[in-house]
């Protein structure tokens, strides 16, 4: 189905792919899996045609089917994306146009890939990917995140493509709904038809792929089974992703004397009829992470945008001694496009800082190299970014004014195992440091126990503590 042989991809002058090999057969699902950087989402942008123009591609061969695949910026796309290769892309929330309802989105993408357009059969789209017609009537920012990706992939199959491109679909989800995702994506791949699954999530490899690569550096390092990957690996940078996946770590112990540094009583708030919080009480101390923990809709981001002051709670009170700061869940649009990425860390250094312009300057390439970039990135622009760079800038931005707290929304999800497991030492090695607090949102219970050392469960809106990990 998918042939790919000695394909190299050239960014201006840098070459970002590497004589890369990889095919996908009919029936079966192909994991592309490594670090940050090392490739990944440029090969699915590749086989998808959605390059920019100083990307220079040249293979020896690039095939799908019995057809050699178009040169980047050729109007044949046009007629192989949606009808031959459909797309889930990582992030749903920006995925979706905000302003249209679901049904006209789904039955644009049933127009465009040269199939019915009616209302029945949008509505037997959605049914095939687990959802109800009434969703046809909403509006994105209605519906779950989990929800969202199954939109995205009932309008990915729309022209019944015989090849599905899977970039990251479930990064952002907590396990229960990843697995639901990953469900009805697997399952409407076909005898005829295939997955190329980029993920960096080993577990989602162990047991949704038949095969996976390895890339490192833009070069296939290692091509096996998922079993024997996951077993025994085979390259170095297959060895690093497996000793890098969470567990094991626990925090240092929090610092005398216990001073608070956060205080919130009693938030509750609504969204129309529905209680997104209720009376939720947390505390917060210098040099203390607190985990919040939930499944996706239980209220945590909520939580988030409350006690850093962009959500006004209905009721109750939030005290905070000293500078907050937050890393927003969402890589791509957390990144102003039009700055670059020295611009971006220096908006964090407030006037009321008192930093010379050469501080500001130390300060920005301190961040870069604290979340392990390098001052390299400095004048990159987010375009040019992974999506693991991305959220790794968003952090650089937030410690970069030494703040006193920092709230982290989901902020290690949309990154690889090894530069998860290198933002959460950065943000201990931080927090030894500079007594930083840190409020820390995720789905992943494991990474929590990795970095808490308490752990806040919300659920329906309500906050329970669960346990103390470290003292």
């Amino acid at each position: 189905m998918l042939e790919i042989s000695g394909l190299d991809v050239t960014i201006g002058r840098t070459p970002v792919l590497e004589g890369v090999d990889l095919h996908v057969e009919p029936g079966e699902t192909v994991a592309v899996v490594g670090a940050s950087g090392s490739g990944k989402s440029t090969l699915a942008r590749t086989v998808l045609g959605l390059h920019r123009q100083d990307v220079h591609v040249t293979a020896q061969r690039l095939r799908l089917g019995d057809t050699d695949l178009p040169a980047p910026g050729s109007k044949r796309w046009r007629t192989v994306r949606g009808q031959r290769i459909g797309y889930v892309p990582q992030d749903p929330g920006s995925s979706l146009n905000p302003v249209r309802r679901i049904g006209a989105q789904v039955r644009e993408a049933l127009r465009h890939s040269g199939s019915a357009d009616s209302e029945r059969e949008a509505e037997s789209r959605l049914t095939e990917v687990g959802l109800s017609p009434d969703f046809l009537k909403r509006y994105p920012h209605e519906v779950s995140g989990g929800q969202r990706q199954r939109v995205l992939i009932a309008m990915a199959l729309a022209g019944r493509p015989g090849l599905i491109v899977a970039d990251e679909p479930t990064s952002a989800l907590d396990a229960d709904v990843a697995d639901q995702v990953l469900d009805t994506l697997t399952s409407q791949v076909g005898r005829t038809s295939g997955l190329l699954l980029v993920t960096h999530d080993l577990t989602v490899v162990e047991r949704r792929a038949d095969r996976v690569v390895v890339l490192d550096g833009g070069r296939v390092v290692e091509s096996s089974t998922s079993e024997r990957l996951v077993s025994s690996p085979s390259s170095s940078a297959g060895r690093a992703l497996l000793a890098a996946i969470p567990g094991g770590r626990r925090p240092a112990p929090v610092p005398e004397p216990r001073d608070e540094v956060l205080t919130a009583r009693s938030i509750t708030k609504r969204f129309g009829s529905l209680p997104a919080l209720d009376a939720v009480d947390l505390t917060l101390h210098r040099g203390e992470t607190v985990a919040v923990v939930g499944p996706s809709g239980s209220g945590k981001s909520t939580l988030a945008r409350v006690l850093v002051g962009l959500t006004t709670p209905d009721s109750g009170t939030v005290d905070t001694r000293g500078r907050v700061q937050l890393v927003a869940q969402n890589p791509f649009t957390a990144l102003d496009p039009r700055w670059t990425v020295r611009r971006i860390i220096a908006e964090s250094l407030h006037p009321s800082l008192g930093l010379t312009s050469d501080q500001r300057a130390v300060r920005v390439r301190e961040a870069l190299d604290d979340v392990g970039l390098g001052r390299g990135f400095a004048d990159r622009y987010p375009n040019e970014l992974s999506g693991g760079q991305s959220q790794r800038v968003a952090i650089a931005r937030a410690v970069a004014a030494r703040p006193a707290i920092v709230v982290l929304d989901e902020a290690v999800s949309a990154l690889d195992v090894v530069s998860q497991a290198t933002v959460l030492d950065i943000l201990a090695r931080l927090q030894r440091e500079h007594g930083t607090a840190y409020v820390f949102v995720t789905h992943d219970r494991t990474v929590a126990a990795d970095i808490a050392h308490r752990t806040v469960e919300v659920r329906r809106g309500v906050a329970t503590e669960l346990e103390v990990v470290a003292t």
